[in-house]
């Protein structure tokens, strides 16, 4: 090609790009805005099988072509209320340049700002799973569009990529309990708009719970008019898993502290299953407890680790574990999510645990011991009434501690003064707890719980001058007592049968043998000092 040729064809290039220019310039003015406007929403009335209006529609040129909608709205199905499926503050459309040359509108994107959903099922069913019908099997004929010239058409309406931006989805499930969700701040793309399949990518925010949902990968069947298929991964990150856990697994306690974790989630919204995990550096329990003073009482759970199997019907943690001061606990936990509030903890494992900030700051027992817990067994109950639905077994050990209970100090008493061995030795003041502690060596046992009443035949208290064996039961939420009592202590025996509940309890001797009366005032003048 010469210079000329080709200055005349640069020429021709500039005049092309011109002409093209200046249509586009007219594009507006050829528009009948009133027209338009009822044309586009009963386009895309057809297109979404659902009435769609809007407030406002304006046509730009600059930097590419692009129509603006605001106050956009989708109605919902009548079935499930009257408030629109979807709000949308702004919806820009993008417009292809090339076929808008040929005066032909075909849609290049859609970016929706401020978007709001409302997502509701109700006995199965979705309110967006008709949403659009059918997809047409073939592409459909051009349509003349009113207010352009004769030779303009209509081309697709649909496209293969939607942009939301700050948008807000609220999940209401009828038939769950508690299982409202509301997804806020989502920033995603959602791609294959009017095939078989949505692709979804972004992040987002969950409430309740204030928990960020980063790197959302979902993709969502859009076949037929049931459930649909979901499959989706997600990292999570939130300053407090208290809500959540609510909503979850528990309303009381209380839980609170920082989490992160990752969930990888199959299925439908109404039968989701997956795996995972969640990891808690600080986990913080609360409980109002009447009995403590003050009644607010906090459990601290560090490097709690848990990981997750979800099914359709249960939440699982297997296992799950983390440290109490100084001591590891692990165990199953499995949950059902019929809003039961039933718990079980399979396979415990607990090792060197110890027992004061449990027994006492926390549960406040009048029957604390401090000394560090060794314990394997099963548990059941439901969170509603803790302590009367507990059932398990169990068998354990305490390493050397002091008993630190008031309650457990007063029995301790009544048991060795049962007998009337040197009453003047047995007539002072018990001190305050804390003050006066009984040290000893180990307690072991095992336990078998029923509707939240212990059993055991085979619990042994030594210390160096002391040996107490006792079998019988223990109610957990009230005390109530049933229990018989031997004591030993050198070569003296006391047995006792030990009735009532909390501070009511009673002593009854059913025999002594006291053969080192001396050596018995020692010991209970160090006791009660």
């Amino acid at each position: 090609m010469t210079g000329r040729s080709l200055r005349w064809f640069l020429g021709g290039i500039a005049l092309l790009l011109l002409l093209a220019v200046g249509a586009l310039a007219l594009f507006p003015l050829l528009l009948d805005a009133p027209t338009v406007q009822a044309y586009v929403a009963q386009t895309a009335s057809h297109a979404v099988g659902r009435p769609v209006k809007f407030t406002s529609l304006s046509v730009s040129l600059l930097p590419l072509p692009h129509v603006n909608l605001k106050g956009l709205e989708i109605a919902d199905d009548p079935r499930f209320g009257t408030a629109p499926l979807l709000r949308v503050g702004e919806m820009r459309v993008g417009l292809r340049v090339r076929p808008l040359l040929s005066l032909r509108i075909e849609l290049a994107s859609i970016t929706l700002q401020d978007a709001q959903v409302q997502a509701i099922e109700d006995g199965g069913r979705w309110n967006f799973a008709a949403l659009g019908g059918a997809a047409p099997s073939t592409k459909p004929s051009p349509r003349p569009v009113p207010g352009i010239p004769g030779s303009a058409a209509m081309g697709s309406v649909m496209v293969s990529r939607i942009a939301l931006k700050n948008a807000t989805v609220d999940i209401r499930r009828h038939s769950v309990k508690n299982g409202d969700i509301r997804i806020e701040g989502l920033d995603a793309t959602v791609s294959g708009v009017g095939g078989s399949e949505l692709d979804v990518r972004g992040d987002a925010k969950l409430e309740p719970g204030d928990l960020k949902l980063r790197n959302i990968l979902a993709t969502v069947g859009l076949r037929g008019s049931g459930d649909l298929p979901i499959k989706a991964s997600v990292d999570l990150e939130g300053s407090d898993i208290g809500p959540l856990a609510r909503m979850v697994v528990t309303p009381t306690p209380a839980l609170a502290g920082p989490v992160k974790g990752k969930l990888q989630l199959s299925g439908t919204p109404t039968r989701l299953s997956g795996t995972g995990h969640l990891d808690l550096n600080r986990l913080v329990l609360t409980d109002d407890r009447p009995q403590c003073r003050p009644p607010r009482r906090q459990l601290v759970i560090d490097e709690l680790h848990v990981p997750i199997l979800l099914t359709p019907a249960s939440f699982e943690s297997l296992p799950l574990s983390g440290k109490v001061s100084k001591g590891a606990v692990g165990f199953n936990l499995t949950t059902r999510l019929d809003g039961s509030t039933a718990l079980t903890l399979g396979d415990i494992k607990i090792a060197g645990l110890p027992l004061q900030p449990i027994l006492q700051d926390y549960l406040c027992q009048s029957f604390a011991v401090s000394g560090p817990l060794d314990l394997t067994g099963q548990l059941s109950l439901r969170t509603a009434d803790l302590l009367r639905t507990m059932n398990g077994t169990g068998q354990f050990k305490v390493g050397a501690g002091r008993v630190i209970g008031e309650g457990a100090l007063r029995l301790v008493r009544d048991v060795l003064s049962a007998g009337n061995v040197l009453d003047t030795a047995l007539r002072g003041k018990l001190a305050e707890p804390g003050r006066n502690a009984l040290d000893f060596d180990s307690i072991t046992g095992s336990y078998k719980i029923v509707n939240g009443v212990a059993r055991t035949d085979d619990v042994v208290y030594q210390s160096k001058e002391l040996r107490v064996t006792m079998a019988g039961t223990y109610a957990l939420a009230d005390g109530r007592t049933d229990m018989k009592v031997v004591a030993t202590q050198g070569s003296n025996t006391l047995r006792a049968q030990i009735t009532g509940s909390g501070s009511s309890l009673r002593v009854v001797p059913t025999g002594v043998n006291v053969k080192e009366p001396a050596e018995v005032r020692k010991f209970l003048d160090r006791l009660l000092r």
